[in-house]
């Protein structure tokens, strides 16, 4: 699983640069390569960033030492 674990960051981290950009200058990397948000290839990478942020979302349960603060429970 440490793949994915890791595979899922860099595509939040993308996905953060993605918004960011958005935010900066308009610039929508995404749409640029995929086409307008109506069309299925710009859906289904939205889509894989919003499942990535999902799955990085357990990593709210590890403490700055690398274990996990819920080990103990």
């Amino acid at each position: 699983m440490k793949i994915l674990d890791r595979i899922a960051l860099g595509i939040l981290i993308l996905g953060g640069i993605h918004l960011l950009l958005i935010g900066l200058i308009g610039f929508n990397t995404v749409e640029l390569v995929f086409g307008s948000p109506e069309e299925w290839g710009t859906r289904i990478v939205y889509i894989v960033i919003g499942l990535s942020a999902l799955w990085c979302f357990k990593y709210f349960s590890f403490t700055p030492r690398g274990g996990s603060r819920l080990k103990d429970r």
